[in-house]
């Protein structure tokens, strides 16, 4: 069954984030939920830090509205003065038990302490660890093709999936990373097996290693690893099965950079 799950307004703040959010439950992977007072203290914020204007934010609103009719919840206020959680978030509670919420995601989890949550079976989660648990439920790449259709549609700015994430890894970074490692190991594979191919050091039983200044890669037995120097292993692959990716936008940067340098020292025929 789908989590039924309230939406903080710290959540639907950050534009990309809450793009994300919604995105995903439009794919009807989970049930989103929020009252007109959580839409207000998302607009009144937009406005403040001048992302939006008032007339904007009004058709900001409807558009939610009219894409999750069945989101808002009503006649909870009854309910705010019996809340023990943080005062200035109990009408967030309020909704997610007069809606019989499973979740309320929020980046502000000191507001919502377990002894105020656990009489109603609510639980609170951060984005980052709600959408890596939706990665867990339905793949990776299921994630990962709601990513790339939403930076697909972006065009003021436009963005690259790769923007997109640097953005999103301001509010989720483990998500970021796990949907980088779904669309980009393969790229990191090819560059690492070029770069030992191109630069490495044999060793004894078929083995080839190449040693930088922070990364370390081994190619053994049909096996390629890559290890940063603090972060240990970020990347290892069997048989070409990519068996863990852990890898950051900023890994994929200089992996990239550093292919350039290869192409232009070892320039193709």
């Amino acid at each position: 069954m789908k989590p039924v799950v309230v939406l903080d307004a710290c959540v639907l703040f950050p534009m990309p984030l809450c793009d994300t959010l919604l995105r995903i439950a439009e794919a009807e992977l989970y049930r989103p939920h929020f009252s007109q007072e959580i839409l207000d203290e998302v607009t009144r914020n937009l406005v403040k830090k001048r992302r939006m204007t008032v007339e904007k934010t009004a058709r900001y609103q409807k558009q939610i509205k009219q894409s999750f009719p069945e989101a808002i919840v009503e006649d909870y206020e009854k309910l705010i003065p019996i809340m023990t959680n943080d005062p200035k978030d109990r009408h967030v509670l309020a909704v997610a038990v007069k809606v019989k919420a499973d979740l309320i995601v929020t980046s502000n989890l000191k507001d919502f302490p377990n002894e105020s949550l656990q009489l109603f079976d609510i639980k609170a989660q951060h984005p980052d660890d709600f959408l890596i648990d939706l990665c867990s439920d339905f793949g990776r790449d299921t994630l990962a093709e709601i990513i790339c259709t939403q930076a697909e549609s972006l065009i003021k700015p436009p963005m690259t999936v790769k923007d997109l994430l640097n953005r999103l890894s301001l509010q989720v970074p483990n998500f970021s990373n796990y949907i980088l490692s779904e669309l980009y190991s393969f790229r990191i594979s090819n560059i690492a097996k070029k770069t030992i191919r191109l630069v490495g050091k044999s060793y004894p039983n078929h083995e080839r290693v190449y040693q930088g200044e922070q990364y370390c890669l081994q190619a053994k037995n049909k096996t390629l690893s890559i290890t940063h120097k603090t972060r240990k292993e970020i990347f290892k692959e069997t048989d070409n099965n990519i068996v863990k990716a852990n890898f950051t936008i900023e890994d994929l940067e200089k992996f990239e950079n550093f292919e350039d340098k290869l192409n232009q020292e070892f320039p193709q025929p």
